[in-house]
């Protein structure tokens, strides 16, 4: 692969301007990919889809789906239950940098366990296993260096992945019948992956 789809400049990003800005947790870590890149994860993005059920509680980069639709999902659930007198709980959870945890050969390993093309898979394996980073922090550029993990967050694949790498969770919780149910259909988790 030519060495500019290979290559991603990571900048960090100030997640709370008020916070301290000398807490590495108060910043997201963007990968800025050349374009040559981004329209080749456009390409392969093509032969990535999927028809679970589990799937349908996932709101983050869907067509026709948005944050405004889960958070309405989310209140139109609490109000149906609340109008018939009944408690709601609910648990949040935030993912703290979701994207740098993800285990690469086994979100590879789901990948041809979806049946996408093996050829397809081993140039992301190859893409992913020799990517040369850098940091930019004002006008000064780290050196480059390699990653042995995660997805790359702004990459037009990375939200896919991770939806992929988490699908297994999202659906033990909805098989698990606990939780919130209207019409037969359980609304138990609502998922919005970004």
């Amino acid at each position: 692969m030519p060495c500019p789809v290979m290559q991603a400049m990571i900048i960090p990003l100030v997640k709370c301007k008020n916070g301290c800005l000398s807490d590495v947790n108060n910043y997201r870590a963007i990968a800025i990919s050349t374009s040559i890149s981004k329209i080749f994860e456009g390409v392969i993005a093509e032969q990535f889809y999927s028809v679970e059920e589990c799937d349908n509680y996932q709101f983050g980069f869907k067509a026709k789906r948005s944050t405004a639709m889960c958070t309405n999902v989310f209140k139109q659930t609490v109000d149906y239950y609340r109008n018939r007198g009944s408690h709601v709980f609910a648990c949040f959870v935030d993912f703290v940098k979701v994207f740098d945890y993800v285990n690469l050969w086994k979100l590879f390993l789901k990948l041809l366990q979806d049946n996408v093309d093996a050829n397809i898979v081993s140039v992301m394996a190859y893409w992913y296993a020799n990517q040369q980073l850098c940091v930019k922090w004002l006008s000064t550029f780290s050196r480059f260096f390699t990653t042995t993990n995660g997805t790359r967050q702004g990459g037009i694949l990375s939200p896919y992945l991770f939806s992929r790498y988490v699908r297994e969770l999202l659906d033990e919780v909805v098989q698990s019948r606990c939780g919130c149910c209207i019409g037969g259909m359980m609304l138990n988790v609502l998922a919005y992956i970004c």
